[in-house]
């Protein structure tokens, strides 16, 4: 049967991903019996708390299964807006300037969708998780990568250039752990402020924080920050798709609130009651969390830090290790090569440096957000690579 012929879509130039590629090895690689090292991409091996589990069975238990606020329920955008203020000092933060999302993704989605018109630019940093860049061009704009190690010496270049609408910052930052400091963070705004542009802020990973590092949030030094969060990294709700946002421009949280209704329509009900007793509830559990991903990440670090073939970048935060090539074995020339020989050779996965952007060409990354027994055994097999 003949196919309708289609118009060229944005969404065309999308790609589908290139680390559910190298999963979807890894699963084939398991089923046919050979043993196999999940570090290619980064889901929390936690079981969520246990007063999260039981707020989430109470609440359906009650029949709290139907249409909900489509911001998110008054419950918990008040713990939400609770937490912001107390915990990441953004002062002005109220239960009606926050929006609770279908996961972080959708919270960046529905921000960049709002923010730029066809052809503005977003400043992100180079390397960089795979879907900002993917989601920026799907909102028609255009994403200018800079290296995270001299973002903002190379930010400074776009002093005059009238079509940057907004800078990104991910921090800790995935994927090389990096962790920027209130000064830097001070030094951004500084830009922000003197072009009258918007910061976004994904912190999805401010609890998993390392070596006694703080976090701070950019919202709370410049007020025109759009904050964006997750209950996926702090309480190991990836699954369970909770992320949520945060801003004081009464346009954009319109038109945000306008996508929310056009793209979910509000998020699981059930999961919500889940997220407020996660925000309200013992805290002990992220404490708990960070210690147990620090120890991983010292026995992957030291493991891989005896490598001929790899040089490993020490993170301060995130559960990512990135590691420079610094020699590659005999028939591999790039980062896919290097990826595909480990896979073949020693059952470990990772993920590719480029799929992170062009500055990612020369390195890999490994996931240690796997449980502790299964990161030893990886750094064993890492160890005599």
């Amino acid at each position: 049967m003949k196919q309708i012929q289609l118009s060229r879509n944005v969404v065309d130039d999308i790609s589908f991903g290139a680390i559910v590629k190298i999963r979807d090895q890894l699963l084939e690689m398991q089923r046919s019996g050979k043993k196999v090292y999940r570090l290619e991409s980064g889901d929390p091996s936690f079981p969520i708390p246990d007063h999260v589990r039981m707020a989430i069975e109470e609440a359906l238990k009650k029949n709290k299964t139907h249409y909900t606020d489509s911001t998110g329920i008054p419950e918990l955008r008040k713990a939400i807006a609770e937490k912001l203020v107390k915990k990441n000092g953004i002062r002005g933060a109220t239960p009606e300037n926050v929006l609770v999302s279908n996961g972080g993704m959708n919270a960046l989605y529905i921000t960049f969708r709002s923010l730029i018109a066809p052809g503005e630019k977003v400043i992100i940093p180079d390397p960089m998780w795979t879907e900002i860049a993917e989601i920026i061009k799907l909102a028609d704009g255009i994403p200018v990568r800079l290296p995270v190690e001299n973002y903002i010496e190379e930010m400074r270049k776009y002093e005059n250039d009238d079509k940057v609408r907004a800078v990104f910052i991910n921090s800790p930052h995935n994927p090389t752990g990096y962790v920027f400091s209130e000064k830097q963070i001070s030094e951004i705004i500084d830009f922000a402020e003197s072009k009258g542009i918007f910061i976004v802020s994904d912190e999805a990973y401010e609890d998993v924080i390392f070596d006694g590092l703080k976090h701070v949030s950019p919202g709370s030094m410049y007020d025109d920050t759009i904050s964006l969060f997750s209950m996926s990294k702090s309480y190991a709700m990836s699954g369970l798709r909770i992320g949520y946002a945060h801003t004081g421009n009464e346009l954009l949280y319109d038109r945000m609130k306008k996508l929310l209704r056009c793209t979910i329509n509000g998020v699981n009900s059930a999961t919500q009651y889940g997220a407020v007793a996660a925000l309200t509830g013992p805290q002990d559990y992220i404490a708990e969390m960070r210690s147990e991903y620090q120890k991983r990440r010292d026995i992957i670090y030291e493991a891989v830090s005896g490598s001929r073939y790899l040089e490993p970048l020490k993170p301060h935060g995130t559960f990512y290790l990135w590691n420079k090539i610094r020699e590659y074995p005999p028939g591999v020339s790039d980062s896919w090569g290097m990826t595909s020989y480990l896979l073949e050779k020693t059952g470990v996965g990772s993920s590719p440096g480029p799929v992170f952007g062009p500055a990612g060409e020369g390195y890999i990354r490994f996931a240690f957000s796997a449980a502790t027994d299964h990161i030893k055994e990886a750094a064993e097999v890492l160890k005599n690579f």
